[in-house]
């Protein structure tokens, strides 16, 4: 059986192409006399007064859209190091917000939601600028109700899925497109799908899907706000561990590059068919992401706001040597880490297309050495590790 995402781009599915790239000099400029530069293209939210508030005067922040249409290291070489360089020249520290991605990400699930419910970055930005002040994070990102639904907005939504399975609510740019009966036909799986804009800021989470799962009990539910799909059906554990999976493995690309509902809602389904039907524990498998115990960890700091802050004074010759020697070898590992990053993302994806289970594995690989090398020489050793999977595809 064909997986169910080969028919999309995936989860990590680029935005349309009229979503500019990033116009590193203008904001280059920009930076020069502003401390915050919200680029052109932004679809994100972000409180910036709040996060203004804790700024040092020599912090400066990027609001950048979502990344995209860059190969391998182009990425590295014509957004991060530029950027760095700049930063490095001017004494600050440079924090770069790409899409839903920067230096911090959601550590639980509820703030998962947030932040992508709400489409806002307010959360990671400001526990980014706690980090780099050395200052307890604690809780950055902001709070927000969440509620049964109304029986009159139960009645209302519901009645619009028994119209048609798949509802579009208006305001919705990124559309769900799939076909519902391709989808059984493919999976077994009968589904409704509500896809609903992002919320504002200070509107409560109206949690949808385990009322209208009541209304369609021979159904999966799967209700979209902004980047989030909550889901509800019978079996829930496993349809909520499917989707957890899909954002726990996927969440690099997502945040990074973007993504579509209908690649969201596919590998749900794909890895929800392979728990329902095709015994996915009967032989050694990847690792299982958990965003609630992952969605960080592998997140890497390619870029921004890291530099080392040299201290004044005179030095010796000895300590200037040794120090040029660690900006070589920390310029060196940013650039390894940053391609090591961009092969693991594309082997993911690729993973996903393909169902290989010994690519799969290196992917696995990959991503857990990712985490533990510090050295140039380990990065190329990871890269080469996501390469041998790409070759197997």
């Amino acid at each position: 059986m064909v997986p169910l995402i080969g028919l999309v781009l995936g989860v990590a599915a680029l935005q349309p192409a009229d979503v500019p790239k990033l116009d590193v000099p203008a904001a280059i400029r920009a930076l020069e006399t502003q401390q915050v530069y919200r680029a052109p293209g932004v679809v994100t939210h972000i409180d910036v007064d709040v996060v203004k508030r804790e700024m040092g005067p020599d912090t400066k922040l990027l609001i950048a859209p979502f990344e995209q249409g860059y190969k391998d290291e182009e990425h590295y070489e014509q957004v991060s190091e530029p950027l760095k360089k700049w930063a490095d020249a001017r004494k600050v520290r440079l924090i770069t917000v790409e899409g839903l991605y920067t230096r911090w990400g959601p550590s639980t699930l509820p703030e998962l939601r947030q932040q992508t419910a709400y489409m806002d970055i307010t959360g990671p930005a400001l526990a980014s600028v706690r980090e780099i002040n050395r200052v307890p994070v604690g809780r950055a990102y902001p709070a927000y109700q969440v509620l049964a639904p109304t029986q009159a907005q139960v009645t209302d939504l519901a009645g619009k899925l028994r119209q048609d399975r798949v509802y579009n609510a208006p305001g919705r740019a990124d559309r769900f497109t799939l076909s519902t009966k391709t989808i059984q036909q493919k999976t077994g799986l009968t589904i409704r799908v509500a896809a609903l804009p992002a919320l504002n800021p200070g509107e409560p989470f109206v949690d949808y899907a385990p009322a209208l799962a009541r209304e369609f009990p021979d159904d999966i539910v799967l209700v979209a706000q902004g980047y989030w799909v909550e889901v509800a059906g019978k079996d829930k554990e496993r349809i909520d561990s499917a989707r957890n999976y899909a954002f726990g493995r996927y969440e690099i690309g997502t945040f990074s590059k973007g993504g579509t509902v209908d690649g969201r809602v596919a590998t749900i389904l794909t890895r929800l068919d392979e728990l329902s039907r095709r015994k996915p524990f009967g032989r050694p498998q990847p690792e299982t992401y958990d965003p609630a115990r992952t969605i960080a960890r592998y997140t890497p700091l390619a870029w921004g706001g890291s530099a080392v802050v040299l201290g004044g004074g005179a030095l010796t010759g000895f300590a200037l040597r040794r120090r040029r020697r660690q900006q070589r070898e920390e310029a060196a590992l940013r650039k390894a880490k940053a391609k090591a990053y961009a092969r693991i993302s594309e082997l993911g994806t690729a993973v996903a297309g393909h169902g290989s289970p010994e690519a799969a594995e290196r992917y696995t690989t990959a991503r857990d050495l990712f985490e533990q090398a510090h050295t140039a020489e380990a990065m190329a050793e990871v890269e080469r590790i996501a390469d041998e999977g790409l070759a197997l595809l």
